[in-house]
């Protein structure tokens, strides 16, 4: 019985475990993924303008390439 109980409980910690590191994921997209997913482009000024450049705004995406020229 203690053997099943356990087993039980180590697979609801691992479950939550799980769940708590996606959510985790999900909160680090930066605002241009935000609006990506949206099906939208990012307004803010600084994405904008390094868009027009062919770039990607540093501010708000740190350690991302030069978005493709299109």
């Amino acid at each position: 019985m203690k053997g099943k109980n356990m087993k039980s409980i180590t697979a609801v910690i691992a479950a939550l475990a799980l769940l708590g590191s996606i959510s985790f994921a999900s909160a680090e997209q930066t605002c241009c993924e935000k609006a990506k997913a949206a099906g939208k482009e990012c307004d803010h000024k600084c994405c904008v303008k390094a868009k027009k450049d062919g770039k990607t705004c540093e501010k708000c995406n740190p350690k991302k390439e030069d978005a493709p020229k299109k």
